[in-house]
């Protein structure tokens, strides 16, 4: 197994690392137990002996001790294996969460193949992983390989060659819940927050910061829960007034030590006043903190109190109490059983999605999600059509239903524009000097203006109203879904095109592709709004015909 340590440096961020091979045998017991106390002195275990059955390991990130077991009685040997290979995990710079997922992972196959006596059991073990989910097979097969690489068993060979069929895995294609389950999500928030009491919701108010701020943001959970109480900032002078100093985690690879920066971004009055009204709502419990998420904002509120460990909520906190968001308000007070529930991360995917789809270039997405690579990115534009098409549905739905659509507005597709209200109903006889009766409608724009005010195409105008006579009414209906499809298509190839301008931009980092970027990005919006506007006449006039049919 291989192994890294840093011999100079010329930065912080630049560094010189020498790799080196390390097997089991390379130490003997006695340097182990020198190398796991090394560890307990610098505070990254924090209790106990080597030979212990159970150690506990900082996790600073997550703000509460991760405890991990070596209980392998059947298996003394490999039991001490595990042991040598968890203290050269951790001085190598794994962080104790991905450690504890090794360990666990190592242990289910041990008990699995018979200690890897077994190759036919360990196969079958692994194909069963392959067909329940595609990413745990491709990780026992890897990390069985790693620690077969540090540690020698006799069906090594074997079992390696086995690992070598289990094919690559990306991870940039994340599942992500059903677009309607979030906006369903979406509209309870919205509403809850906004109709009841303070004193009712702030309960829950860091489900609410992490809904505004991360579809905003492409902030990791862990990073959001780190916020401070004086993460906001107003600078008059400055070239955007309203900033946000945000943490970034970026872990040695010499070490187990995190690395935390610090971005200060820009956001909007919206934002920056949302937060700062959060602060003064927590202070006047009574809670003085320096995180913008206190511990105690969580137990506060619990009937038995207890004390925790940690200073902030954390991720396990946070979960939780967002699990009870979902059982309390979304299905019980909503009434929305069986929605697929969004996870902490997915908020991330949600913002940088946003993002592409904005026109943000490659580069600017990357420093603002604060990844490494640029090709990280790619990945995303997967979900883009796929969301796209759906907000598409979801928009013309609430045209139908005549509403301003503030809440999309707001968060998910954090697209900052006016969907327009023509009212609940349209009295067409009612109205005077308006253009009149066209082709499968009628067109309520004031005859003084007309045509001055025309766009290209009648059906995508807010002043058109579908109306066709009875005879008229099958050949008009054929005509909206045929300008819907042309519109699906225009969608499709320019979310297309934006992911060929931000490869091309990436690589080039030519002004002219990141102008192309954003006009595109421009015209996408457009095709949205406008197979929205044809999409509602056709569910208007859907649901028109089945009533007359009942």
């Amino acid at each position: 197994m291989e192994i890294r340590s840093v011999i100079g440096a010329f930065s912080d961020d630049v560094v010189i690392e020498r790799k080196q091979t390390v097997y089991f045998n390379t130490f003997d017991s006695t340097e182990y137990e020198e190398l796991f106390q090394k560890l307990s002195e610098n505070n990254y275990i924090l209790n106990g002996n080597f030979s212990d059955s159970q150690w506990s390991l900082s996790e600073g990130i997550s703000d509460y001790p991760i405890v991990i077991s070596f209980d392998l009685d059947l298996y003394p040997s490999l039991n001490k294996a595990l042991r040598a290979y968890t203290v050269v995990r951790i001085i190598s710079g794994r962080n104790p969460l991905t450690v504890y997922n090794e360990l666990a992972t190592l242990k289910e196959i041990i008990f699995e193949s018979n200690g890897f006596q077994d190759t036919r059991k360990f196969e079958t073990f692994l194909i069963r992983c392959c067909n329940n989910f595609v990413y745990k097979g491709y990780r026992v097969a890897k990390d069985t390989e790693r620690f077969l690489s540090f540690y020698e068993v006799k069906n090594k060979q074997l079992i390696i060659d086995i690992c070598k069929k289990v094919g690559s895995y990306s991870g940039t294609n994340r599942d992500l819940p059903p677009f309607e389950d979030i906006m369903i999500f979406d509209d309870a928030m919205n509403d809850y927050f906004q109709s009841y009491p303070t004193e009712q919701t702030i309960e829950y108010l860091p489900i609410l910061m992490w809904w505004l701020i991360t579809n905003i943001l492409p902030l990791r959970p862990s990073e959001f829960l780190m916020l401070g109480k004086d993460c906001v900032q107003y600078r008059e002078h400055q070239n955007f007034k309203y900033g946000i100093k945000v943490p970034r985690i970026k872990q040695r690879s010499d070490t187990p030590e995190f690395i935390t920066k610090y971005d200060f971004v820009e956001i909007d009055e919206r934002t920056y006043n949302l937060i700062n009204q959060s602060i003064k709502k927590i202070e006047l419990l009574g809670i003085d903190s320096p995180y913008l998420f206190p511990i105690q904002l969580l137990t506060h509120f619990r009937i038995q109190k207890r004390d925790k460990k940690n200073n902030r909520v954390n991720r396990r906190d946070f979960d939780f109490l967002k699990k009870e968001f979902y059982e309390n308000v979304v299905e019980k007070l909503y009434g929305h059983y069986g929605l697929e529930r969004v996870k902490s991360g997915d908020t991330r995917h949600f913002a940088i999605i946003n993002m592409c789809l904005q026109g943000f270039n490659m580069l600017s997405i990357a420093r603002m999600a604060g990844h490494e690579e640029i090709d990280s990115q790619y990945g995303y534009y997967a979900h883009a059509e796929h969301f796209a098409q759906s907000y598409v549905y979801r928009l013309a739905q609430k045209k139908l239903e005549h509403s301003k659509s503030q809440s999309i507005s707001g968060s998910i597709i954090g697209w900052k524009r006016y969907v327009y209200d023509k009212g609940k109903a349209i009295s067409v006889t009612d109205r005077e000097n308006i253009v009149g009766r066209i082709q499968y409608g009628t067109c309520i724009e004031n005859q003084d203006v007309f045509p001055n005010n025309c766009i290209e195409f009648c059906e995508y105008c807010p002043n058109f109203i579908f109306n066709p006579v009875i005879n008229e009414r099958e050949q008009a209906l054929q005509w909206l879904a045929d300008s819907s499809k042309v519109l699906e298509v225009k969608i499709r190839e320019s979310i297309e095109l934006m992911k060929e301008i931000s490869t091309s931009l990436a690589n080039s980092l030519r002004n002219a592709n990141n102008d192309v970027l954003k006009t595109t990005s421009r015209q996408l919006l457009s095709y949205m709004d406008l197979k929205a506007t044809i999409d509602s006449k056709l569910m208007e006039e859907l649901a028109h015909g089945q009533k007359k049919q009942r």
